[in-house]
């Protein structure tokens, strides 16, 4: 029987299986069934959060599980696209810029692998800005048959931004430090400050109750 607590991770495993489908449906120019499957895997990306954070059912494994439906999910639209679409509208440098990218993405995960011994990526509130311009580019690329610079432009500069922001939360955080829910790193040391300064602070009122 299904656990009402793993709703989450169904939603994550689903988004996987909706990105495998992706390349052989545009392959076969069944447009429409990509078009939707496309559209169910970004409500799985919405929702899987959402009421995991809603009813609490945050879990490590969870975690993982969104972390490889991401993945699955961007790079497989990404490669539909280049696959099934002729005549796209693509500059040299994007494509330096998209293999900058990726091997930043691998640093990143070879960093968290090395530092904490876990793998995925941490969510921040960027990271999910940066996934909206694929929501964007890919129907209209679709519809126009070619990759529109701007929506491309966007996702590119929103990604550097947010694998950025990744790689200074990775090199900033202490080993039992690691969360891959984040909204971004100021906030994060923020709320660190702030419990240190209660940690700081019930440590001091040990002290004086002892002495007293």
């Amino acid at each position: 029987m299904l656990k009402a607590k793993y709703i989450p991770n169904y939603l994550s495993v689903s988004r996987i299986i909706f990105g495998l489908a992706f390349l052989p449906l545009g392959l076969a120019n069944l447009i429409p069934w990509f078009l939707g499957c496309f559209a169910a895997a970004g409500v799985t990306d919405v929702l899987d959060g959402i009421i995991a954070r809603r009813f609490n059912w945050q879990s490590e494994l969870g975690e993982k599980l969104d972390s490889i439906a991401d993945g699955v999910y961007i790079s497989a639209a990404a490669l539909t696209v280049v696959f099934t679409l002729e005549g796209l509208n693509i500059a040299l440098y994007n494509y330096i810029i998209f293999a900058v990218l990726f091997a930043h993405r691998a640093l990143n995960m070879i960093v968290t692998w090395v530092r904490f011994r876990r793998i995925g990526f941490i969510h921040t509130r960027s990271s999910r800005w940066a996934s909206i311009p694929i929501f964007i580019m890919l129907p209209i690329s679709v519809a126009l048959g070619y990759i529109p610079q701007e929506p491309l432009a966007v996702f590119l500069v929103l990604t550097t931004i947010s694998q950025l922001e990744e790689t200074f939360i990775l090199f900033a955080m202490k080993p039992g430090q690691y969360t891959m829910s984040l909204k971004s790193y100021w906030e994060w040391k923020r709320d660190l400050a702030a419990a240190e300064d209660s940690a700081l602070a019930e440590a001091v009122d040990e002290i004086e109750t002892v002495t007293v």
